[in-house]
């Protein structure tokens, strides 16, 4: 019974023990809870010469479309955007050289989509070449007034 009653004393003894350090950790968070929290916070690297020796993550390759209906199906999309007055005007009022990244891009068919992304990216880009109808009815509105005044 002396080895029971030991292992029994053993426990309790490391069960104080534990509490024991759990309420001085726990006064040191209370004293100090803003130097601890900042020392947790990763420093970051003050100049670029630090975060350019960082290796940065490879890119993963870029996979393209090979399936051939996929492939019929996305330019059927395309072509019909490109078929729009808005997409027309955009072409004759923006330069290639002129153009920015807020313009209108036609989107990568042969880039490896998923078909909701794909389908997203065409909504996206018909949405932009929207903004070009506008100037495309203006015209024809403004063509139609001054045959109007002629008369």
């Amino acid at each position: 019974m002396n080895s029971v009653t030991s292992k029994r004393s053993w426990a309790a003894e490391v069960e104080m023990e534990e509490t024991r350090e759990n309420s001085t950790s726990s006064k040191d968070k209370s004293n100090g809870s803003r130097e601890n929290s900042n020392s947790r916070k990763k420093a970051r690297p003050n100049n670029k010469s630090e975060s350019e020796k960082k290796e940065s993550t490879p890119r993963k390759p870029l996979e393209l479309e090979t399936d051939p209906l996929v492939l019929r199906r996305r330019q059927k999309q395309i072509d019909y955007g490109k078929n729009t007055v808005g997409y027309h005007n955009y072409i004759s009022h923006v330069k290639y050289d002129e153009r920015t990244k807020d313009h209108p891009k036609t989107p990568d068919k042969f880039a490896k989509y998923s078909r909701r992304s794909w389908d997203t990216l065409i909504k996206l880009w018909r949405k932009k070449l929207h903004e070009y109808d506008v100037e495309g009815k203006d015209e024809c509105l403004d063509n139609e007034d001054d045959s109007d005044n002629q008369d």
